[in-house]
């Protein structure tokens, strides 16, 4: 096996199958360390312009989404550390200036209407939305995760470092199941949870292939992946849920085009591929979900 770099060998790591867990890994040091993640590598799906040059921009919704993972997912306590609720006007001098400040630590801002809408929100959830996202100690695979919630994995393909980082990680909801058997559970804030739209930004963001990339770091982990939980739930009242699941099987097609991405990646960043192309994929995509 590969070694981590340097920058990731001071974080406490332990080697589980072929991966490496970072149990202690925050969300700020994660999204800033070495490796590729899934949200880059499916940009290779539209071109290799998206996927190496565009950044990413800090809006409202994606705070708006941040600070809902953080109070439905990990709790109010982790909520506490990684976001600050602002009083009053976003935009005032004083406010920019605390944003500016929260942002360099990697703290999340949201106004205070915000933090009414998320609380609403957790209170609003299905029950068995409620229990995908919180499994007790015996529902999650404690032998090898200290807990349930962001778990971060590291693998390499071929020389290509690869990194996850999962919302939940959790046994299936079955009363037996093999001790190695897991179900990856993310939550999703969206426009409407209705079935038909919810497979539209399905398709339209790429979750089916986020859902194959952590299957397959899991799998590199060791564990046997029945299927990819998206329990998805609307940010205006009545604040609906609704769980989606994709069996594993159906997301070895993905891992496929995964695949051609990573080369192109790895083509890319070896200097094998000089010039970025605007377009590199079919234009039709066949979508069985």
């Amino acid at each position: 096996m590969n070694t981590l770099p340097e920058s990731l060998q001071k974080h406490d790591h332990h080697v589980i199958g072929n991966a490496i867990y970072l149990p202690n890994i925050t969300n700020h040091e994660y999204h800033n360390s070495d490796g590729i993640s899934s949200s880059t590598i499916r940009k290779f799906r539209i071109s290799e312009l998206h996927a190496v040059k565009e950044e990413m921009q800090e809006t409202p919704a994606l705070r708006f989404g941040s600070a809902a993972h953080a109070y439905i997912v990990e709790g109010e306590s982790v909520f506490n550390n990684e976001v600050a609720v602002i009083s009053g006007s976003m935009y005032n001098a004083s406010a920019k200036q605390m944003i500016a400040e929260c942002t360099a630590k990697g703290i999340t801002c949201i106004p205070t209407k915000d933090y009414e809408t998320i609380k609403n929100m957790s209170e609003s959830l299905l029950p068995v939305a409620e229990k995908y996202l919180n499994p007790n100690e015996t529902e999650y695979p404690s032998e090898h995760f200290n807990n349930p919630y962001e778990r971060a994995l590291y693998w390499w393909e071929n020389d290509v470092l690869c990194k996850l980082k999962a919302d939940v990680v959790r046994h299936p909801i079955t009363n037996a199941y093999d001790p190695k058997s897991i179900v990856i559970v993310d939550y999703k804030t969206t426009k409407s949870c209705d079935p038909s739209k919810f497979i539209s930004s399905v398709r339209q963001y790429g979750y089916e292939y986020q859902a194959a990339w952590y299957k397959r770091g899991f799998e590199k982990a060791g564990f046997k992946v029945q299927n990819f939980v998206f329990v998805a739930q609307e940010k205006v009242s009545p604040y609906a849920s609704k769980v989606f699941v994709i069996e594993a099987e159906d997301l070895d097609k993905y891992w496929i085009e995964l695949e051609y991405m990573l080369q192109q990646y790895k083509n890319y960043k070896t200097g094998l591929t000089t010039e970025l192309k605007a377009y590199n994929c079919p234009d039709v995509w066949e979508l069985e979900l």
